[in-house]
This record gives C-alpha cells, structure tokens and sequence, in this order.
C-alpha cells in the first residue's frame, strides 16, 4: 500500500488543482487503487474540508481521507499529529510532503523508482532551484552554510520523503518530529539515500510563509542536533572571546603614538565583539525557539485531552471499507 500524508490550513483556493494533479501522478505512477492520501486539516476555517469530503465521495481512483486536528498546531506540528494517526504497515510505503505545489508531485513516481531500487532506505528529497525572491535566496544559502558547519550534516531535507514502512513507529515516538519534522528523521540517523528536486512555484502563486517565519523554523532546525550544536557555538564563543580580549589589551598596551595600529586594532576588537555577540543570539534565539515550539505542542495536546506520545489506532482495511464516509472524513479517521 502507497500511504501520502500532507498538511493544509485554508487552502479552498488550491485544492482543486491539487488533486487533479495528484490524481494525474497516481494514474502516471501506476499505483491507483493502492492509494490511500491522508490530509491534515490544521484547523481551517474555509470549504477547505468540504471540499476534500466531496471529492472524496466521487472518487474511484484514490482513497482521501481527512485528519482533523484539535487545534491550529502549524505545519510541522499538524504533519506529527496526522503521522500518529497511521497505522503502517512494515511492507507499506509512506509519502509525506507539502500539498501547496512547491513540492512537485509530478516527481513521486521517479521518487518511487528510486525507493524501490533502495528497498529498506528513506529517500530524502533535498531542494534544488528555488522560485523565491533574491533576499531569500541570499538568506537560505547563508543558512545552507550554518546548517552544514554546525550539524556535520551533507543533505538539508524538508517534508518531501519516501519512508519505509518500518522506519515509521520510530519517527511517531519522536517528540522532535512536531517541531521540525525532516530534521528529527534525519536526527534519528536512518539508512537512506538523497536526492535532489527543484522546487516549484505555489499553486495559488504567493506562499503564506515570511521571511521571518522561516528564520525561525530554521532556528528550531538547528537546536534539534544541540549535543553538536551547543558544543560548537561554545567553542567559538570562547576562540572570538578570547581574540576580543587579546586584541583589547593588545590595543591598550600600544604606545600613545602608534594611533595608526591602535585604530585597526579597535576596529578589529569590534568586529570581534560583533561576531561574540551574534552567536550568542543564535544560540539563545535557537534554544528559545525550540523550547517554545516543544511547549506550544504539548499545551496543545493536553488541551485536546490526550497525552502527548500516544498514538491512537486506526481502523484496518475492512473496517474502513465499511465505513460510513461521515466517519472517514470525520475527526481522527484515518
């Protein structure tokens, strides 16, 4: 069985395309009727639902099945949420990816093949080209660097992944995987190969992330390798802490006339200094961002009255057959 799983939050607007879409790859894949899409609903409050419902009902090819979430929980949250509601099995294979149109769909069947010349392996799809502005692009590319310095990580993966049915129990007992969810896999140091997509335009052509918002998942992002991250931050504090100091008392030492040397001196004491103080902002911010992420999903799952870590059972493949489709498209039908 092929099990998709993806996130939407009031998205009436794109869904439509969407599934015409996802339905044509099913079709190109040669998987239909061994399909089964599950959509979290994080919380919206448009014909989003509606609409899923009704396609529902009037499809032969794929099976939709709608997740409702207690509450808005954000993607990553809402993509944790709707992967504790499956039941996989160790045979199936298990889709996850942004049902927004940046991540193509028309690549699931080359993801496929390349799954199933890998069997046993995740494949984590890492973005190439990117429709984006030029200030984002500067940034990501800087963050590229970061990433890649701090973690001793080589792939940067995001929601797009193949993922054996076997590897799921471990990612569902993951409390990570809420808040950053490609990265906690890649935490948990599965066996898999890469590779790498561009990334399209969104269906509807503006995507409803900022700048900011995706700063801060990218903070979260790195605190979630914090046994490498943490010690590395340290040791750089302490290196341009100590050049800070050495430079200053090296300045201060200086004859009253060597203004020219004690000039670049400062200078270089201040840009020192600059650096001290943006990795301890990073560090704080990091830190900061990932326990407030980590508190804001377990607020939320006590609200909706069930601990955080359980996963509930989902109906198998005859009692979801005789289902209503009232109850498959209701709350937790899955």
């Amino acid at each position: 069985m092929y099990i998709f799983l993806t996130a939407f939050r009031n998205e009436e607007r794109i869904l439509a395309e969407f599934l015409a879409e996802f339905c044509e790859t099913v079709r190109k894949a040669g998987i239909t009727g061994k399909t089964v899409l599950y959509i979290v609903d994080d919380l919206s409050n448009d014909r989003s639902v509606a609409i899923l419902e009704e396609f529902g009902r009037s499809s032969a090819e794929i099976e939709v099945r709608v997740i409702r979430a207690p509450t808005n929980l954000g993607n990553q949250g809402a993509m944790f949420f709707g992967l504790r509601q499956l039941e996989v099995a160790p045979d199936d294979v298990l889709i996850t990816f942004d049902c927004d149109g940046e991540d193509d769909v028309a690549e699931i069947p080359s993801i496929l093949e390349l799954g199933a010349t890998n069997p046993g392996k995740m494949v984590m799809i890492e973005r190439g080209r990117r429709k984006e502005s030029l200030l984002f692009k500067i940034f990501f590319a800087f963050y590229k660097l970061i990433f890649r310095f701090l973690t001793r990580q080589t792939i940067i993966p995001n929601n797009f992944l193949l993922i054996p049915g076997a590897m799921v129990p471990a990612i569902q007992a993951s409390p990570l995987t809420a808040v950053h969810f490609a990265y906690a896999i890649l935490k948990l140091r599965p066996a898999y190969v890469s590779t790498m997509r561009n990334r399209r335009a969104r269906y509807g052509g503006k995507s409803s992330q900022n700048l900011f918002m995706l700063v801060s998942h990218g903070l979260v992002g790195l605190m979630l390798f914090y046994e490498v991250v943490v010690a590395k931050i340290f040791m750089l504090l302490f290196l341009f802490g100590g050049l800070f100091a050495f430079v200053v008392c090296l300045a201060v030492g200086l004859p009253a006339d060597w203004v020219a040397a004690q000039r670049i001196l400062i200078w270089v004491a201040i840009a020192t200094g600059i650096v001290v103080v943006g990795l301890f902002g990073l560090l704080l911010s990091a830190a900061l961002a990932l326990m407030f992420k980590l508190a804001t999903f377990a607020l939320a799952e006590t609200a909706a009255g069930r601990p955080a870590g359980s996963i509930p059972r989902r109906p198998n493949v005859a009692e979801a057959q005789s289902a209503a489709p009232s109850e498959r498209f209701g709350r937790g039908a899955s």
